[in-house]
């Protein structure tokens, strides 16, 4: 191995929109890398972007023998038990595909790469960087909405490695003409805050802090009502927005937080903070460096 090489480590977060590389080694800073913008690429295509990606990470971090490195993957969707992908509107390519033997042939590892969702991998990202005490519940909205509950650190399993589907929770309040994702259903939050859901309703994801709007509106009154179910449901001691459209509305907190109280139900705990979370755009790939054991469900 060169130089810092030691106990090289990387995660890779391969999006519905775009693919997120980590490299970690011994005490270094992490090399960080986005892969180019994609939409619904077939998998030869997803292949030779992972491979591209992976040459110019290793050229940054200065490593040559890539076979030796712990790799770890997070996707956009629920895995069973052998990391199989079980679903994933926005990476179609994969589905039923086993993650991780893979990446370990595209990429010609020696080692089978663990592999989690992306909801868990941000949330683990998240957390080592900002460890707090008590229940943590980290809400993802990118591509679409994800989401999971740590409790000091620890995953929280409910159902197909994941605290729950939070992106499909009905949050239309009854709405007659409420949007609907074939995924999701309709009235779920995945369909009102997507990213691809705001593209088809005329908003641009990179300017959502502007409520002129009117389905800005709409898909912020949607994640108010979404967070006050979850209040309710798991009691977190905070709530933090992740993901490439959670990090773009830290300008709204203080009117979503206001709608989140605004009679909100006792069930819910009295004190709760709501924020944006600090480690950024690859936070779901820094996450996915040291992938958890998920328990088996």
């Amino acid at each position: 191995m060169t130089d810092g090489q030691e106990h090289a480590r990387v995660g890779i977060d391969i999006g519905g929109t775009s693919m997120k590389l980590a490299a970690v080694a011994n005490d270094r800073a992490p090399i960080c890398l986005a892969g180019d913008p994609h939409a619904r690429p077939t998998r030869e295509a997803l292949a030779e972007e992972l491979r591209k990606s992976w040459r110019e990470l290793l050229r940054r971090a200065g490593w040559s023998r890539a076979a030796d490195v712990a790799v770890g993957i997070c996707v956009p969707g629920p895995v069973d038990d052998s990391g199989t992908l079980e679903a994933a509107a926005n990476l179609a390519a994969l589905v039923g595909v086993r993650i991780g033997p893979w990446v370990q042939d595209v990429l010609g590892l020696s080692r089978t790469p663990g592999v989690l969702t992306d909801a868990l991998a941000a949330a683990l990202g998240e957390y080592r960087a900002c460890p707090l005490p008590g229940r943590g519940l980290y809400l993802t909205i990118g591509a679409g909405v994800g989401g999971m509950v740590l409790d000091e650190g620890k995953p929280l399993m409910i159902t197909r490695g994941t605290s729950g589907h939070f992106g499909h929770m009905d949050v239309s309040g009854g709405q007659r003409d409420a949007p609907s994702t074939a995924a999701a259903g309709r009235g779920a939050l995945e369909a009102y805050l997507g990213a691809a859901a705001l593209r088809g309703a005329g908003v641009d994801p990179d300017t959502v802090s502007d409520l002129s709007h009117p389905a800005m509106n709409q898909a912020m009154n949607a994640l108010a009502r979404g967070i006050r179910i979850l209040l309710a449901l798991y009691r977190p001691d905070r709530i933090v927005l992740l993901g490439g459209l959670g990090l773009k509305l830290a300008p709204l907190l203080p009117r979503l937080e206001q709608q989140v109280r605004d009679g909100l139900t006792t069930a819910a705990p009295e004190h709760f903070t709501l924020a944006c979370g600090r480690v950024g755009y690859f936070a779901a790939a820094l996450g996915a460096v040291d992938p958890c054991e998920r328990p088996r469900q």
